[in-house]
Formats: C-alpha cells, structure tokens, sequence
C-alpha cells in the first residue's frame, strides 16, 4: 500500500460518514484520482474476500462501506505499520535518495538506490534525473565518479537546509514518519522511540520546554544530522559577519546537546561548529523565557523592542499592553533567532492563511523586519513573517463585543434659527440614515458645553465660542449637489467607511438624465444617496476598512514646504490636517513630543503620529514634501524631505492605507512625482492610478 492509499483508508476509518468532496478537500485530490484510489482499495478488499465500498449516485455522493469493510480496513491499517506492507512513492524514493546520499557513505553506487529502494534500473536512473534538477534549484550539484561514486557538492547549511526542510514537509504531509523509520532500520541508524525517550528525558532534566510539534521534527532531523557529522564532513557554515555565535556555550541548550550526544557511541569527532548547529535546533524548538537571566537576554530583548517600536511607527497602531506584548514576543523571538542566525528552514502550515486574512499586517511586517534582516544578510523567510503577523494580529485587534454597537450621534446647529436648521436637518437625514440625529438646536442654545454629538453639522462659519472635539463640518442651510457630494465625502471618510466599490451617483443621474426629465434634482440626488449607502453600509462602519484614497485628499497635501527645523516641518504638514478638523492642536504639539529616531521609517521619510487619544478626530494622511531637506538626527535615514503625518483614531480602520503606503515607499517613481508635481491633484491622481 502506497500513502495515497493509506490516506484514504485513515479518512474513511476515523470518519462514520465521508463524501467523495470530503475526501477530495482532505487528500487535496481531484474527482478522478480519488475514485481511482477508491477502485485500488476495492480490489485490496477483493483479495481479501472483503466485501467492497461504493458511492452513492446522488449528491451529496456518501461513501457507502459496511461494519465489516471498516474493521477490516482498520486491520489493514494496523498492518501497514509493517515494513514490508509499505511501497514507496515516486516522493518517497527522491527523499530516500536524498537521505542516502546525505549520511555521506564511503561509496554510494547505482546498486545502492536499486537494492534499498527495490525498483528497476531504468525508475532509479530517472529518479535521480529528477533529483539533480530539483537540487540544482538548491544550489546543491548531484555529482558521480569512479572513486566516490554519488555524492553532494555545495555549501554545506545549504546541503543541511534541504534535508532539514523534506524531514518537516514530509512529516506535515503525511502525519507519518514511515519513509524515516524505513530507512533508519535499513542503514542502521538510531531508533526513533529511543531517541524521543533520551530526548525527552533530558529536557526536562535541563528544564527545556519543546514545542511538541517541532519535537517529531528534531529527533529525524537529529539522526540524519548526527550521522552525517559522524562521517566526517566538516562544517563550513558560513555565518553572517554580525552574527556572535560565543554565547551559545553559555546556555544550557548548550550543555542539553553535549549531554545528548553522550548518550550515543562516536560522537567524540563532531566538532565545536556542529555543537552548536544543533544547540541551535534546540533553541528553535524550544520556548524563549523572558524570566530567565541568560547571556543572549539582552540581545534578543533589544531585537524584541525594536520590532515592537518599528512596528508601532510603520503601522501608526500603538500597542495597549506592551509589557505583555513584549513576553510573547519574546518567547517566539528568541527561537526565531537561532533558526535564522544558522538558515534553519521552518514550516508555518497557515503562512498562506494568514497572508490572505491578514494582508495588511502581513505587508507592514515584511517593512518592520527589513533592518533586521540586515543582521542575518538576508530575507526573513514568509514562514518566520507570518508567525510575527499572528502575535501582533492577536496584540491589538480590537475586541468585539456581544453588546449592539450604539450609532453615531449628529447634531444640527443653525446661526438663523431653529427654522432654517429644519430644512438643513431633513436633508441630513436622508443624506445619511446610519446616523441618528439630535434635535436641532441654533448657536445660542449650544453654548452651554452640554453637547452630547459624536459629529456635528453647522451653518456658522465663525469658531463655536467651544470648539467641540469631535468633528465639525459646515454647510450651507441649502446645499448644491456639489456641496452635498463634498459633505458625503466627508463624513463617511469620519464614519471609517471606503469610497472604493460606492455606486456613483453623478454616474446614475447622468444616465437617468438620457432617457428621463427630472423634475427634483437635489431631491432625487440625496435619495439615491442616502439608498446607495444605506444598501452598501448596513453593518457597523468600525469592520470596514480605509484604503489610502479614503485619508488623503488634496486639502492636505503640501508641497515645497519651507521649514528650518523638523519641528516646523511637522508642525507646517499637520497644519491643513488642523483646519480639515482631522486633528486638534494638541494632537500636533503630542506628536513633536515624539523623538524622531521613531519617526524616521526609511531613507528620507518621516512618518509623526500619536495616539488617538491625544486629539484624533478623523482618519487622516497628509502629505508635506520639502523644499529643502532636512536633518532629523537620524543618519542612516537623513536627510529627511517627505513626511506623512498621519492621524488615526483606532488601531484597525487604518491598516489597509498603511498596507498601501508601504507599497508607495518602495516606488521610486512617486518620490520623483513628489519633487516635480504643481499641484496636489497630481499627487492624488498619481496614487489612484498606482494603488
């Protein structure tokens, strides 16, 4: 029985009723290669006088399998554990190979793979054929000679790094370590079960808490590797120049390897370098304690907080309970670090979930982690990205709550009167029916500081005798078409709802006007208005997202900004955010109270911001560019000529903007557009086009 059969024998005994789509979707197959697999089990069960399965003709197709087919196929289960019930796939021989070549024989010939492995000169040569190709791509040469016969060339973490990553992908495939246990038994190597036990035993003699699913991976890992070092390859790793490797005798991973390999005969010949190769393996696998006072705790520490404050920079989130953000970060990281410091491969089975759920994360972290790649000169795997994406995705996502999420309260307030607020107020409603309107009320009645809005609409142009802190938009007791699409912008831009995907509805009257006379312009424009948000928008506004043309607008762009210091720069970019009312006074004067070491993101680009307590009204990203750079003390990034001033009222409806700006960072093309466009609607129209 091959693992294609196998898989299907496991799903139909541990499930009472399965379909052909449930065994599809688990064994990642398609229609005909499943009922394939199905008529193979059926000629097993045959010879076995045992009655046969079938599926059923009508949806939902169930597999329909007596009592005594489903003991029987447990039975057969059970004896598959047998060696020689077990034949190998076409995968299973190229691992096989691999592994044969990897233990480094004294001669390894063509004989070798047709007498191990059972097949016909011509699979062998084949196999091998495709074995090379594969790691070629590797950086890894098949080479073949009279003297050695088979063997690897190529660096060697390289030549570890492919054993290392076949032992974890197999082993997340197929649940099953058969290939491993086959041919440890067929070239002598260590038992599987003794190893766990020594293993096992002595972590928690040393103190050691595993990750148990990277447990299975180590004790393979460990016997190829304690095999291939026994033969007497050397270590050539190659480490990074910036990597310290003289702390790693001083931790008790250390003293857990040393006591390991005593406890197996001829390991006296593995040298210092390997020690710590698998010292590492350990470290990766194991759980980092910010409690314990060990050599590397300052280190990893470091590296922990820089993340934290790039990450809080980048985003423009700031993190509510740091300290315990920075223990379970701590905890991932320190393993995360020896794994990358010796390229030790690492297989997150949901990296492509959590791409896909969490994009905007995901991209703000490949920006966080950029400078710390620099430490292991180079990328951090996708794998290592997606595992810091869930720690931070779980650090500050906002709860939900089970309570029903109170609307938005608006309040009309009218220089001429109760009278003509009415009209203004009725038209309000229409425009936007997720709100609930207050009564209105005229200026005198509402300088008593009692108003309880979340937002507030005004025909009085001069400041309230309290300027409220919420947002404040003026209007005309009789608005033009244009004023209204202006105001609509607007507040929906506050309410945290995207422009993108909205029905236009200049387009719809323009259309309407082809073929109709309408009598009620305004009138028909509000209720389109009102119907087309209220039908797209039914949900709570906080769940959708802003995209980066939601928080730039052409108000706030600035260009050829003249400033003497990077206070004045700031202070002159946050200023159209002020008269917007996206920020009050005092957000701007918290934001200069930031140092600019956690502002300057990247080379010439500073990005302020504070928290939203600090005076954020509305979602905001204005853009100054500079005429003449500045300094901002920070030399690697200096000098400084574009800043983004950002203003965001949670940590969440602004993360896809972020996610967009980080996409416009790393095109040189909008910093050019920058320093020659006349206008802010170049701007504007630049980032539309390109997002």
């Amino acid at each position: 029985m091959d693992h294609d059969l196998i898989s299907l024998m496991q799903i139909l005994s541990t499930n009472s009723f399965s379909t052909l789509k449930d065994i599809e979707t688990a064994t990642n197959a398609t229609r005909r290669q499943t009922m394939y697999r199905i008529e193979k089990l059926n000629k097993l069960l045959k010879t076995e006088n045992i009655p046969v399965l079938s599926v059923s003709p009508l949806p939902p197709r169930e597999i329909l399998i007596s009592e005594e087919t489903l003991a029987a196929i447990k039975r057969l289960l059970e004896e598959s554990s047998m060696n020689h019930a077990y034949y190998f796939s076409k995968k299973d021989r190229l691992i096989y190979m691999y592994l044969l070549l990897f233990i480094n024989l004294d001669y390894v010939s063509l004989n070798h793979f047709i007498g191990s492995l059972k097949c016909s000169r011509s699979t062998v040569l084949s196999d091998l054929k495709e074995l090379k190709q594969i790691l070629e791509k590797n950086g890894i040469e098949l080479c073949n000679n009279r003297t050695r016969g088979y063997y690897l060339v190529g660096s060697e973490i390289e030549i570890r790094r492919f054993m290392i990553r076949e032992v974890i992908c197999t082993l997340s495939d197929k649940q099953s370590g058969k290939i491993f246990d086959s041919f440890n038994n067929d070239f002598g190597l260590n038992i599987f079960d003794y190893s766990r036990q020594v293993i096992t035993e002595l972590a928690a003699q040393w103190k050691i808490r595993l990750v148990e699913a990277r447990l299975l991976e180590f004790i393979y890992i460990f016997i190829f590797l304690k095999a291939r070092m026994q033969s007497g390859v050397k270590a050539e790793l190659s480490l990074p120049p910036m990597i310290e490797t003289d702390v790693i005798p001083t931790l008790k991973e250390y003293a857990f390897t040393k006591d390991l390999l005593s406890k197996y005969p001829d390991t006296d010949q593995i040298t210092e370098p390997d020690v710590k190769y698998i010292t590492s393996w350990i470290l990766g696998i194991s759980y980092g304690s910010i409690n314990e006072d060990t050599k590397d705790n300052a280190l990893i520490s470091g590296i922990a907080k820089n993340i934290m404050q790039r990450f809080e920079a980048i985003s423009g989130v700031h993190l509510s309970d740091n300290d315990k953000m920075f223990v379970q970060l701590y905890a991932h990281l320190r393993p995360a670090y020896y794994r990358l410091i010796f390229h030790l491969p690492i297989f997150n089975p949901i990296c492509e979930t959590v791409k896909n759920e969490y994009w905007e994360l995901f991209q703000l972290m490949v920006e966080t982690m950029k400078p710390i790649a620099v430490l292991f000169n180079r990328e951090i795997p996708e794998d290592e990205i997606a595992y810091l994406t869930m720690h931070f995705a779980a650090a500050f996502a906002e709860k939900k709550t089970s309570e029903e999420i109170r609307r938005r309260k608006a309040l009309v307030i009218c220089s001429n009167g109760v009278g003509s607020s009415t009209i203004l107020y009725n038209e309000l409603i229409r425009l936007f029916p997720e709100l609930e309107f207050l009564p209105p009320l005229d200026s005198a009645h509402a300088k008593d500081g009692s108003l309880e809005a979340d937002i507030i609409f005004t025909t009085n142009y001069t400041p309230l005798e309290a300027e409220p802190s919420v947002p404040v938009i003026r209007v005309n007791p009789v608005m033009s078409v244009n004023e209204r699409r202006k105001i609509t912008r607007q507040v929906y831009q506050w309410l945290g709802i995207s422009a993108q995907g909205q029905p236009d509805v200049d387009v719809v009257m323009d259309i309407i006007a082809k073929y109709a006379d309408i009598r009620e312009k305004d009138s028909l424009y509000g209720e389109l208005t009102a119907h087309f948000y209220e039908t797209q928008f039914p949900e709570a506004p906080e769940d959708i997202k802003l995209h980066l043309t939601d928080m730039i607008w052409p108000e706030i762009i600035s260009l050829n900004l003249e400033a003497a210091t990077p206070q004045e720069a700031i202070r002159k970019t946050y200023e159209p955010m002020v008269r917007q009312h996206c920020v009050l006074p005092g957000y701007v004067e918290e934001t200069l109270k930031m140092t600019t070491r956690y502002m300057v993101i990247t080379k010439h680009v500073a990005l302020p911001h504070a928290k939203p307590e600090a005076g954020a009204i509305t979602c905001g990203l204005g853009i100054g560019v500079l005429k003449t750079p500045l300094p901002f003390g920070i030399p690697e990034n200096d000098p400084v000529k574009y800043i983004f001033a950002l203003s965001a009222v949670n940590n969440s409806s602004h993360l896809s903007a972020m996610a967009e700006l980080i996409q416009l960072f790393n095109d040189e093309n909008f910093y050019r557009l920058l320093d020659t466009a006349h206008s802010s609607q170049e701007v504007m129209d630049y980032i539309r086009k390109h997002l």
